[in-house]
């Protein structure tokens, strides 16, 4: 049995970066353009490997991601004994802290694997089938809230009034299978249908927090809403408690729904070596019945004595629990009877690329615009990516992406020999400064991808060509191969 608030987990894995909560991401970036990477169809189903796969179970696709406007430098300073204390100790000024907060603060965690996946040339059309598990959490907290928790009764009395708190949970598995086709010289169209399973789901929203503090009296007043969804529940409010009790050992299939992804790329003749991307993936749904749906909400007024479990003798980890405890205690939730089935949009995705190579494609530059739909806020990336293509088995790529939480590097290596195992490393934003754990100190911003495939026939398109070192990443006509733009530059390029 766990006792699990979202709002103050969050705030928990915030201050001491502990790692407790894992969630999904998946966001298209520096690996969008590698023709070698087995999973492109997963950010453009229109896009054709160059090989069939088998993925290794589990470690055929890992993919790791944070995305914040935080970081842990935000919330542990350097005390005077040489020590870390949180921000809440009396050494840190609350003028030093607050300069830190943003006026909209956003965390996002997720958690993207492949359990099963393959794919195989049938004809002219590329298929795949994958199962999959996926989870994400995000956050939007606004300044407000870190205001009244580090400043309390310095004024007396003291008004304090927060509002759009969001906080969301989610975890399911999708059972995928695709479809790609090379129409033509110009253009490629795929498409995916998604079956999902619900694990478990949360949400969080305060509306309205108003909060009264004096010397006789703390007086606050709470419009929220908390809904969670999936057999992960007690029946009831444990005695004494303010939060529902999970049960994570009870965890079971809840929801069903699906998903469709769609996606296409056009490769102008007039304009060899260009070509333009478009892709909207994720696009569905997860419903769940009204018995494995539970609601509480917090309205009315609650008596709160203050923050008296966090002091300055107390260590980081002790500091941090007894502010989560005494957050706890800010609000009451009651439950709220679930008389109807409720249907839950996942999060989609947008991916508009534009790309052109030189030399043979040989090298090659694009630009990528990612922008995802979470239940708390919408997350948008603009990406410039160069790609090196020496041989048609190793590429690599170089991006910098301007991010919502601050910019950063990217960068890609894809391994694809004839035989043997694919290799593919990537991370879309890695951080510059961080602690001896590895945590970042000042946005938490970071991505780790791993793909291990083996290599299952050979894309038809590139078989055409001998020439090893044509790497030739733009599909071409398979009734006249030799005749099609990109070849004939190319021979005029080595007459020259």
């Amino acid at each position: 049995m766990k006792r699990i608030s979202l709002l103050f987990l969050a705030l928990n894995l915030l201050a001491v970066g502990s790692g407790k909560l894992r969630a999904q991401s998946g966001v298209a970036g520096v690996e969008y353009f590698q023709p070698g990477y087995a999973y492109r169809h997963m950010l453009n189903p229109a896009f054709v490997p160059q090989w069939g796969y088998v993925g290794i179970p589990v470690l055929g696709l890992f993919n790791m991601d944070v995305r914040s406007n935080l970081g842990l430098a935000d919330f542990l300073y350097p005390l005077e004994n040489g020590k870390l204390g949180t921000f809440m100790h009396p050494e840190v000024s609350s003028e030093e802290f607050l300069s830190n907060i943003k006026k909209r603060n956003k965390i996002g965690i997720g958690l993207n694997t492949n359990i099963l996946s393959a794919g195989w040339f049938w004809g002219k059309a590329f298929w795949n089938f994958h199962v999959g598990l996926k989870s994400n959490m995000q956050l939007g907290i606004p300044y407000e809230f870190f205001d009244f928790v580090k400043n309390e009764m310095d004024a007396n009395p003291a008004r304090y009034t927060i509002s759009d708190l969001e906080a969301s949970l989610r975890a399911y598995v999708e059972v995928g299978i695709g479809y790609s086709r090379v129409l033509n010289d110009e253009f490629s169209v795929g498409g995916k249908f998604k079956f999902l399973i619900g694990i478990a789901e949360a949400e969080l929203r305060v509306n309205s927090m108003d909060i009264a503090l004096s010397d006789e009296a703390w007086r606050i007043n709470t419009n929220a809403d908390f809904r969670i969804f999936g057999r992960i529940l007690d029946s009831e409010l444990p005695d004494g408690s303010n939060f529902p009790t999970f049960d994570f050992g009870a965890i079971a299939p809840a929801g069903y729904g699906a998903a469709i992804d769609l996606g296409g790329e056009y490769r102008p003749s007039f304009l060899p070596g260009l070509r333009f991307s478009l892709a909207l993936t994720d696009l569905g749904f997860l419903s769940y019945k009204s018995q494995d749906i539970a609601r509480y909400t917090a309205k009315g007024e609650v008596l709160f004595e203050g923050f008296g479990n966090v002091g300055p003798d107390m260590d980081v980890e002790q500091e941090v629990d007894g502010l989560v405890s005494d957050l706890e205690s800010m609000a009451t939730f009651e439950e709220v009877p679930v008389d109807e089935n409720m249907s839950r949009m996942i999060n989609p995705t947008l991916n508009i690329g534009a790309e052109y190579g030189f030399w043979g494609n040989r090298f090659s530059v694009g630009i990528l615009n990612t922008t995802t739909f979470y239940h708390a806020y919408t997350q948008s990336d603009l990406s410039v990516i160069a790609n090196i293509h020496p041989v048609r088995w190793f590429s690599v790529s170089l991006a910098y992406s301007f991010m919502g939480g601050g910019n950063g590097f990217g960068w890609a290596l894809n391994i694809t020999p004839s035989r043997g195992l694919n290799l593919f490393v990537a991370s879309n934003y890695t951080p510059l400064q961080v602690n001896p754990q590895f945590i970042p100190l000042k946005r938490a911003n970071a991505n780790i991808q791993l793909g291990l495939t083996i290599p299952l026939g050979r894309n038809r398109a590139y078989t055409q060509d001998k020439d090893p070192h044509d790497v030739n990443v733009f599909p071409y006509s398979f009734k006249d191969p030799e005749n099609h733009p990109n070849k004939v530059m190319m021979r005029k390029m080595q007459k020259k």
